[in-house]
């Protein structure tokens, strides 16, 4: 079903960033959740890891980045680990990283990917079980709840079995809520008729990128902001002209009447979807 042909092994291996969106474009919708331009940001990024033994990439939520951290693993002969209470989620995309990545590079998903279907702070099956691995991470890419509290809890966790350099990405890192996803939460309700429930105010946070900037620089003396490729790309990136999410409420709304302007007034809060960071010890 998703061993579709891009070229040879040969060629692949020269254009993966190429075959990186070819895969892609395959997901369903629920699983090609951040932008194209992300994806690239994020693979670019594992990139630039220097890969050094017992030391590996994480991800907390699996999906589209999944492919990135993939196929960069493959490429550097190293591998990763990801968590997302959704097991369901983590068999399908595995089913289709085998099909359409591995196949044609001739790999063995489970050898270079390992899923825990569980939550990423647990205590016994979380991000610190890379310690009883005898395992460093220098890389993690966080997408779950999208709230402050679980983002710094995942971030603390993270610091445990850290390396002494490492890199924080954030996908929708201009996102506000402090303990309870409401936007989220109304999309559900708006699905079953249900009138929207008000956000408190003192669920209101500053962005995820200014948070969790001030919390880095508050421990650590080097904090340099990416420059990534996102930022200069997503206003050209067709993901967002192929789902058109224009609703305030996270909806995507296929009306054919968004416009150029819609995608404008929204465009600053779309330009921090994705953020980064550098930090030294």
């Amino acid at each position: 079903m998703y061993d579709f042909y891009f070229d040879s092994k040969s060629k692949i291996i020269k254009n993966p960033e190429s075959f990186l969106l070819f895969v892609k474009k395959l997901l369903p919708r629920w699983l090609n959740g951040i932008p194209d331009s992300e994806c690239l940001a994020i693979f670019r990024l594992l990139q630039k890891r220097k890969i050094k033994k017992n030391v590996v990439p994480i991800e907390t939520g699996c999906g589209a980045s999944s492919l990135a951290f993939f196929l960069h693993c493959y490429l550097n002969n190293t591998k990763f680990y990801s968590w997302d209470t959704n097991g369901s989620k983590g068999s399908y995309l595995r089913n289709i990283i085998n099909e359409a990545i591995c196949l044609p590079l001739g790999a063995n998903v489970n050898d270079i990917w390992k899923f825990i279907p569980y939550y990423s702070t647990d205590d016994y099956v979380g991000i610190k079980i890379l310690k009883d691995l005898n395992l460093k991470s220098d890389f993690c890419f966080f997408d779950t709840s999208h709230t402050l509290n679980q983002l710094i809890s995942e971030i603390q966790q993270f610091e445990i079995i850290s390396y002494k350099k490492f890199c924080l990405a954030l996908d929708d890192a201009y996102y506000t809520k402090r303990r309870i996803n409401y936007t989220f939460l109304n999309i559900i309700r708006t699905k079953l008729n249900l009138r929207r429930v008000k956000e408190p105010k003192d669920n209101i946070c500053k962005p995820f990128y200014q948070e969790v900037e001030n919390y880095l620089k508050k421990k650590y003396k080097r904090v340099i902001k990416v420059k990534d490729y996102y930022k200069p790309n997503y206003k050209k990136d067709n993901w967002f002209r192929y789902y058109k999410e224009v609703k305030d409420f996270g909806v995507s709304d296929y009306d054919k009447n968004f416009s150029k302007n819609d995608f404008e007034k929204r465009s600053k809060r779309f330009r921090h979807r994705f953020d980064a960071f550098n930090i030294s010890k």
